[in-house]
């Protein structure tokens, strides 16, 4: 759990970052230097897991990867550039899908902590879909809690928990 320890790390101070961030309204493209360094170190890392992966599960951690990694990139890239959230929100209904089919899988071999994670992070990947594309403005407004909220509780504690093998 080594390699999703770190990369849990990064995302938990990212989300934590962009959820202060939309509290105190600082400047997107501050924000996105984070983004940025937490996109690339999980892309990054995905590409060289995706070269040593044997397996169909060793596959389905380099998509999960990637599917984080391309979020905090689109993010970054959204940012710095002022580009449409559309095509983003639209990402994050099919990786809330993605989420959901992996908590259930998670349950079916019985395995709790990771039906929490999954279902946690669709949540606030669905946030990003109601929000962006159904236009649901009430979701704007639960995103800086729920970002901080998932940073901690779904990100950066199971990202300690990892790395000291409590987990």
């Amino acid at each position: 759990m080594g390699v999703l320890g770190i990369f849990l790390l990064f995302v938990g101070i990212t989300l934590v970052i962009n959820g202060v961030n939309r509290f105190n309204g600082m400047n997107a493209k501050s924000a996105a230097v984070m983004n940025a360094i937490t996109g690339v170190i999980i892309v990054a890392g995905c590409f060289i897991n995706f070269g040593r992966a044997d397996d169909t599960l060793a596959y389905a951690a380099v998509a999960s990867g990637f599917l984080f990694g391309f979020t905090y990139v689109f993010i970054a890239l959204n940012n710095l550039f002022d580009l449409d959230w559309r095509p983003f929100g639209w990402f994050s209904l099919f990786v809330t899908i993605y989420a959901l089919y992996m908590a259930i899988l998670a349950g079916m071999a019985g395995d709790w902590g990771f039906v929490y994670l999954w279902t946690v992070w669709a949540m606030l990947w669905l946030n990003g879909f109601l929000d962006i594309v159904l236009k649901m403005k009430s979701m704007a407004k639960i995103f800086p809690y729920l970002s901080i909220a998932v940073g901690v509780f779904a990100a950066f504690i199971p990202a300690l928990m990892m790395l000291t093998d409590k987990w």
